[in-house]
């Protein structure tokens, strides 16, 4: 199937029926678990807190719609209860709360939840205590609610926080970021090189066009309006960059933006505006500090991201005419601007043979590289905005090459691959898809237009 020579014939495809799996993680997939595990310590911590703030927070709040009832009320007295709790003086607001229910009158000491049990609801400060007993004045007509079927438990303060929301909405959105990051990453390092080449290529830009819209008579050629709309500037037509995911970092970016906005605001919000219970005030400012530390963590890994994804700056690849035919001479403009230090830079032409089939339930894809050529390279130098690298070099396709090719079995995909390490950093890769037509028998010119 695959010739190890550094030429290829244009019979190196051929209907593939058997081959061993090449699905061996590379060298530097090995290296990228850190990413699952970063994303799987999100989904612990969102499922951790998501369940703490269910049955602390959100489950209480529904059992109080559906466990009491409003009512109106009259403010007959207000003291500061006070007890000692582990050899601590603690304190309480309590309000003496008269109402009636079905002409039936209670009188309760009372204030929230907290203190329908004999232990709980104290502070240590007394003037908070007292503070919060100011809006409560003897005689005064108060909204209170009562449970149903015990009119005895009553409270005249109900918080209902839109923050409470906030946050468990946080805690829900950590679980599913977590979640689909770790799918998605472990997908990529641990699924089979062939199934990621084969979902890879099922999305290519040169073949996103149906075989009826091609304006030439070879269906098994991938069509070259992608790359022929796209006219450049010196030659005749730019070369698109793969390797690129703008728009799922731009997602990450936003989605992060929000939870450190959010996070922060809760934040803040609990400074200006305490708990009453000082242990209210540790679990507060400890789940806070949680989804802050989360959000710092996003932030540096975006940060991180944005600094890789853009690090390298604009790179620009034209040529001189295009499609491709063998045997013909082209040139190429590369241009690289940015202010950077590069180890080394490189441009390859490459010729790239896959073979799909089917093995039981799986796709099985092998792919090598039958034709490899450096057609440029530099090494140690600097690009600055007065001095990017501006650099013109030729290549000639062999005269024995096989054109452009897709099947459903079969492919022959033609490229440029740029290869680009930036002094302190890895090497970044980035590849310019092409198309080479098949000879026209009665086309002997041996140079592509525009030289």
């Amino acid at each position: 199937m695959f010739d190890d020579s550094s030429g290829f014939s244009r019979r190196s495809i051929s209907n593939h029926s058997g081959s061993a799996r090449t699905g061996k993680p590379s060298q530097s997939a090995r290296h990228r678990w850190g990413e699952p595990f970063f994303y799987l310590i999100i989904f612990i911590t969102g499922v951790v807190v998501f369940c703490i703030q269910l049955w602390t927070w959100a489950i209480p709040q529904l059992t109080f719609y559906q466990e009491f009832i409003p009512s109106r009320g009259t403010v007959a007295e207000t003291r500061i209860s006070e007890t000692t709790i582990d050899s601590v003086s603690v304190f309480r607001p309590e309000v003496l709360l008269e109402h009636q229910v079905q002409g039936i009158s209670y009188r309760v000491w009372t204030f929230d939840l907290r203190t329908l049990k004999p232990k709980e609801g104290f502070v240590a400060n007394r003037q908070l205590a007292e503070s919060v007993l100011l809006p409560f004045q003897p005689g005064q007509s108060i909204e209170c609610w009562y449970r149903a079927g015990h009119p005895e438990e009553a409270v005249v303060v109900w918080k209902n926080s839109v923050w409470g929301w906030f946050f468990l909405l946080l805690s829900f959105s950590l679980i599913v970021s977590g979640l689909v990051g770790f799918v998605q990453s472990f997908h990529l390092i641990a699924v089979s090189e062939e199934r990621k080449a084969a979902r890879a290529q099922s999305v290519s830009p040169l073949h996103s066009l149906t075989a009826n819209s091609r304006r030439f008579d070879w269906h098994t050629v991938p069509d070259i309006r992608f790359i022929n709309e796209s006219p450049g500037t010196h030659l005749a037509f730019r070369l698109p960059i793969g390797n690129q995911p703008i728009f799922p970092l731009v997602g990450l970016t936003l989605f992060t933006m929000a939870w450190f906005i959010i996070s922060f605001g809760i934040m803040l919000h609990s400074f200006i505006y305490p708990a009453e219970n000082r242990s209210d005030q540790i679990i507060g400012v400890v789940f806070r500090g949680l989804f802050c530390g989360v959000g710092i963590i996003l932030l540096a890994s975006v940060l991180h991201r944005l600094f890789l994804a853009f690090r390298l700056g604009l790179t620009l690849l034209e040529i001189s005419d295009h499609p491709l035919y063998p045997g013909r001479k082209y040139r190429v403009l590369l241009q690289q601007s940015g202010v950077l230090r590069f180890d080394h830079f490189s441009v390859d032409l490459v010729c790239e043979e896959i073979a799909r089939f089917r093995q039981g339930t799986d796709t099985v894809t092998n792919r090598k590289d039958v034709f490899r050529q450096t057609i440029f390279r530099r090494n140690d130098f600097e690009t600055t905005p007065d001095l990017p690298l501006h650099q013109e070099f030729f290549f000639q396709l062999p005269i024995d090459a096989m054109h452009s090719f897709r099947h459903e079995n079969n492919e022959i995909l033609w490229k440029i691959d740029l290869y680009a390490k930036i002094v302190g950093e890895s090497e970044i890769r980035r590849e310019c898809p092409m198309v080479v037509r098949p000879v026209v028998l009665n086309d002997l010119t041996l140079e592509g237009g525009g030289l």
